[in-house]
């Protein structure tokens, strides 16, 4: 056998990096205080008002994705087209 010495340890434990919250990527809570809404229904409370703000998260050749926020205070459900 060419190889001489001990074999390579099993690996035991994984450490997985912490992951940004949502909120963090968008800009925030304060990405959300000068926004525009729109009558687009809360697929959870079916308020029929949400805020929305567009961003660019892929290439400049795709569209933009816009992203809701309910605007029932009580409800607050985030989601995106």
């Amino acid at each position: 056998c060419p190889l001489s010495g001990s074999p390579v340890p099993q690996v035991t434990s994984r450490k997985y990096p912490r992951l940004k919250e949502g909120d963090d990527v968008l800009g925030g809570a304060a990405a959300w205080e000068n926004v525009d809404s729109t009558a687009e229904p809360c697929p959870k409370c079916e308020h029929p008002r949400a805020y929305f703000m567009q961003i660019q998260t892929r290439s400049a050749d795709e569209p933009m994705t816009t992203f809701y926020k309910c605007c029932n205070p009580q409800c607050g459900h985030r989601w995106r087209d």
